[in-house]
């Protein structure tokens, strides 16, 4: 019977991961989503918990993107390339319902 070293995300218990490096990564990703969240609720009015959280989440895992485009290419943030080849379900779910909101 072989062993399997599992790591489970601190801020997502039904995450787990076979390494260490992609387990700080999911982390990090949702403490930068929190934060992105809790700038967006301080900042812009009217916005739902739902709303600011998909928000949170939307640039949270498309922040290289983001650094792409705000270095000088804003192109990038309307090709179709990225919006699906790069995107995983969970995150293609948050993106769709941040249009939708």
């Amino acid at each position: 019977m072989a062993v399997v070293t599992l790591y489970m995300s601190d801020r997502d218990d039904s995450k787990t991961f076979t390494d260490k490096k992609s387990a700080d990564e999911y982390d990090k990703m949702l403490e930068l989503a929190e934060n992105v969240s809790a700038w967006v609720e301080q900042n812009i009015d009217d916005l739902s918990e739902s709303q600011t959280e998909a928000l949170g989440m939307l640039v949270a895992t498309n922040k290289d993107l983001l650094a792409k485009a705000i270095k000088g290419k804003p192109e990038l943030l309307l090709s179709e390339t990225t919006s699906s080849s790069e995107k995983d379900d969970d995150n293609s779910n948050v993106t769709s319902m941040a249009a939708n909101q």
